[in-house]
């Protein structure tokens, strides 16, 4: 960790109320961020906002549903009116139901999609003419080994929802790189979160034995590589969706 290499930049956070976006807020704010912390509800925010106080950390906690776009451009308003500028948005807000297809219904469809998908695209939306203007910005979007292998333990619009997140990495790279804009993914499995609380104790055991570090990923895994996406270190990376699986799913 280095106390400064995020010094006078701001991150908003989507998703930083628990798992992995509270890890990305926390270890932001530790390495010298302002951190716009956002999630659906201000309970959610509590122990978040707790963290980030007693480290002492500039921060700007706004609740926000990413499926309303119009709650979502308030946000960055907040932001701007806030900072000035956005430097970093690490898209991690998402939602992962297991279900077969046949019990999949269509309010699920619809929900990861606009939770998953939507989600992502309006944050982006958002944040774009800011950091066009700026010159500079980090995008990290939260995809997953489903979006690039499919998955059989999730219901099957999650995987599309995160090859989705694959392809609109890529063009959001494309068309923002002239701009001094990275946009780039993070494909993760196995990460214990609370999300992934359907996982029993064998199934655990079992995916730990299939996965060549013989281990099951933990959030500051995550946060870690997604820092070194966030940060100037990157500068050269752009449009890639990073696998983070301890050696299960290669390409």
């Amino acid at each position: 960790m280095r106390e400064d290499r995020f010094t006078d930049k701001v991150a908003f956070v989507t998703g930083a109320g628990q798992g992995m976006g509270q890890q990305f807020a926390v270890d932001l704010a530790a390495e010298g961020a302002k951190v716009v912390i956002s999630d659906i509800n201000s309970q959610i925010l509590e122990e978040t906002e707790g963290m980030l106080t007693k480290q002492g950390a500039d921060f700007l906690s706004l609740v926000c549903d990413v499926t309303d776009y119009d709650q979502v451009v308030s946000a960055f308003d907040k932001t701007i009116a806030r900072y000035g500028r956005v430097d970093i948005l690490i898209n991690n807000a998402g939602i992962l139901k297991s279900a077969t297809i046949e019990d999949t219904s269509l309010e699920l469809i619809d929900l990861t999609i606009d939770v998953n998908i939507k989600g992502v695209l309006y944050c982006i939306k958002a944040a774009t003419p800011y950091m066009k203007k700026q010159g500079y910005g980090k995008i990290v979007n939260l995809a997953s080994i489903t979006g690039k292998n499919g998955d059989n333990s999730t219901t099957f619009v999650y995987g599309a929802s995160k090859g989705a997140v694959v392809t609109l990495t890529r063009s959001v790279a494309r068309q923002l790189g002239p701009f001094g804009v990275n946009c780039n993914a993070l494909a993760p499995h196995a990460v214990m979160t609370k999300m992934m609380a359907y996982w029993d104790d064998a199934k655990k055991k079992s995916m730990a034995d299939k996965i060549p570090m013989r281990r099951l990923s933990t959030i500051k895994d995550v946060s870690n590589l997604a820092l070194f996406l966030a940060s100037d270190e990157s500068s050269f990376i752009t449009g890639e969706t990073v696998n983070i699986n301890g050696g299960y799913y290669m390409d």
